[in-house]
């Protein structure tokens, strides 16, 4: 190896310890900062647990009806791969393992890219180009963020069997396919894709051949019509296993572990070729496929045989109903990625070698074809990439609030069955059982964070609380929102403590400053418009009691309108929580209380309605508290704002 292959080996090795000590940072900072959640992170964590504990994949499953049971994870997927991941636990008993271990798995991908790109270009500084591409490409980069899953660790595998299968190293390549069908059932299209290819690739008689010499691997012989192909044994092998292996884990493992006796996923895919046709060329769909182009510097199209050979994924995504499957902002597209990259070396490959190319440039010609191609993936990436220089790179910063957890968490004894919520699952997954609240069953603990339930129904979320108390649990900590209770203590009432995250420090920083007396027993101080990770919006609003404040308990009514001023029935607000946990006539003189809406899709325009009410509903309300302004208002509520949506984020219209 020389010099100039040395460095450019150690610079790719460089990247992936980069992106490795990068991506497993943010991971962490995410689950610390609560964007894990029990689908899909803490049910991961659970069986992994489990299995490295001697409960194969075992999770808990909720039933629907406030029961639950354990069972495989078989229910769903088939991902053999877990086996060994699950012994990562080994060297550090966390679930931080698992989001360093996925990282390191994607970044391994870049390497067998290097190989592939130096051996096609005879350039180290052009393979380690596209080594780079890997790293930054965009849907990659999304999937290693979204929680953890096993399709994650597919990339690598099937990039070293298509690196091995190029070099007819038929040993490795089998042992890189067959680890390539354990991370998930329905890479076995990918892994029998790829075995096509390589036979076709291995046939002694076919253009395509990359290798002319001799060979001492097994073939056999076909006769198609006065032709004969002598076609290497392994691939076909491999496809054969790869078509058998999905026919048994879609058609026989699943269903035996389903109560459905299907694949739940079967049912995101239309049934009819009109239906097929209708749902492939929106522009989502569209969208996406041109990202994953740009990801590659478009030279991929140039390529058409590598995408052929990632199809099978990309067909999956394209025909699926499921937005998440095409958005290119989930899991789903980890499989897909490595593909586009290879059909980018391939295209490069193409201009690199033509003669317009070769006569005009002659020793140019690699940095003409290559350099442009890097440079539009690498603006893609500035636009919807996730490092710091990406459009959607964002660093969460952990809140005084999430810090708090852990005094909870340390008190719930390791072997303990918990019910908790599921923002709070992938905290206290590390163990057997773990319900999802309001599943209480046979649980000695239940964790809650009242302050998260925003994105549930408030009503049901503080009644399914009454009701763990008159089961027999009592209050054992509180604070700031959170609630620990046990089974078996007296102790029902909450700390003055807990209502800490209800309460705004008088001096806060409210964007939108808008007072509003509600006759003498509330003012409205104005509201701030937050949006959560999905681009919902919600309203923080902010309020404080006024001398004539009575014996009631006053809720809160925002409401979203059109331009026209009617009633949004897409956006309506629900019951906002405050009401249910610290109600107005127990608020405190200058204190000021904080009250979040849950999150709804607005559109591109809202106006912003606000009324103050006693009674079940604004509908059915038995009192309406008139508004006081400096202007005079002849109803019962009053106009806020004007939302308009300006690129990602809602702005309050002057």
């Amino acid at each position: 190896m020389t010099i100039q292959e040395q460095y450019g080996l150690l610079i790719v090795i460089a990247l992936m310890v980069a992106y490795s000590a990068y991506f497993s940072a943010l991971s962490i900072q995410r689950h610390n900062t609560f964007r894990t959640y029990a689908s899909d992170m803490g049910q991961m964590d659970q069986a992994l647990w489990n299995t490295l504990h001697g409960n194969l994949l075992e999770d808990t499953r909720d039933n629907g009806d406030r029961t639950a049971r354990q069972a495989p994870r078989l229910t769903d997927h088939v991902e053999p791969i877990f086996l060994a991941v699950s012994l990562v636990f080994l060297v550090y008993d966390g679930i931080e393992s698992l989001f360093v271990v996925q990282s390191i798995a994607v970044a391994l991908g870049a390497l067998p890219i290097f190989w592939i790109a130096r051996r096609r270009l005879k350039s180290d500084w052009a393979a380690t180009l596209f080594a780079a591409m890997y790293l930054l490409f965009p849907a990659l980069q999304a999937a290693n963020l979204a929680e953890f899953h096993a399709v994650t660790f597919a990339p690598a595998p099937l990039l070293l069997a298509y690196n091995y299968a190029e070099e007819r190293a038929w040993k490795r390549y089998a042992l890189f396919a067959l680890l390539a069908l354990a991370v998930k059932e329905d890479m076995a299209l990918l892994v029998f894709a790829m075995a096509v290819w390589a036979a076709v690739q291995s046939t002694v008689n076919s253009q395509l051949a990359i290798f002319d010499g001799a060979s001492t691997d097994k073939r056999i012989r076909i006769h198609v019509l006065r032709f004969t192909f002598y076609v290497s044994l392994a691939p076909l092998i491999i496809a054969l296993v790869s078509v058998a292996w999905f026919a048994i884990a879609l058609y026989v493992i699943v269903p035996s572990f389903s109560p459905r006796n299907e694949s739940v996923y079967i049912g995101r895919y239309p049934q009819s070729p009109l239906a097929i046709l209708a749902g492939l060329f929106i522009p989502e769909k569209l969208g996406y496929v041109v990202g994953l182009l740009a990801s590659g510097g478009f030279i991929a199209l140039l390529d058409p045989v590598a995408l052929l050979v990632g199809a099978p994924s990309l067909v999956l995504n394209l025909l699926s109903s499921y937005p998440a499957q095409y958005s290119g902002t989930y899991h789903y597209s980890a499989p897909v990625a490595p593909y586009f990259v290879l059909a980018a070396i391939g295209g490069a490959g193409v201009i690199r070698n033509s003669k317009f190319v070769i006569q005009t440039f002659k020793s140019l010609a690699p940095a003409v074809v290559i350099v442009p191609a890097f440079l539009v993936a690498l603006g893609y990436h500035v636009l919807a990439g996730y490092t710091p220089i990406g459009g959607e790179y964002f660093w969460p910063e952990s809140t005084p609030h999430q810090q708090q957890l852990a005094r909870f968490v340390k008190q719930i004894p390791l072997d303990a069955r918990v019910s908790t919520t599921k923002t709070l699952f992938p905290h206290v997954s590390h163990r057997r059982y773990v319900y999802r609240f309001p599943t209480i069953q046979d649980a000695d603990y239940i964790l809650l964070d009242v302050s998260q339930s925003v994105a549930t129904n408030a009503v049901d979320f503080r009644v399914n609380y009454l009701e763990a108390l008159q089961q027999g649990f009592g209050v054992r900590d509180a604070l700031d929102g959170y609630v620990l209770l046990e089974r078996g203590l007296a102790q029902n009432e909450l700390p003055d403590g807990f209502y800490t995250f209800l309460r705004a420090c008088p001096c806060a920083l409210i964007q939108n400053r808008v007072q509003i007396d509600f006759e003498d027993k509330i003012r409205f101080l104005g509201y701030d418009v937050r949006q959560d990770d999905w681009q919902r919006v919600y309203l923080r609003t902010y309020w404080t009691r006024l001398p004539g404040m009575d014996a009631n308990n006053y809720a809160f009514y925002p409401f979203f309108a059109d331009e026209s001023g009617a009633l949004r029935e897409d956006a309506v607000i629900p019951p906002l929580l405050v009401q249910f946990w610290y109600p107005t006539m127990r608020w405190l003189d200058g204190e000021v209380v904080v009250a979040d809406t849950l999150p709804v899709d607005l559109g591109t325009r809202a106006k912003i309605g606000l009324g103050v009410f006693f009674g079940a509903t604004w509908e059915t309300a038995e009192r309406r508290l008139e508004p006081h302004t400096a202007a005079p208002i002849s109803s019962e509520w009053v106009w806020i704002g004007n939302l308009a949506r300006v690129g990602k984020k809602y702005q309050i219209l002057p």
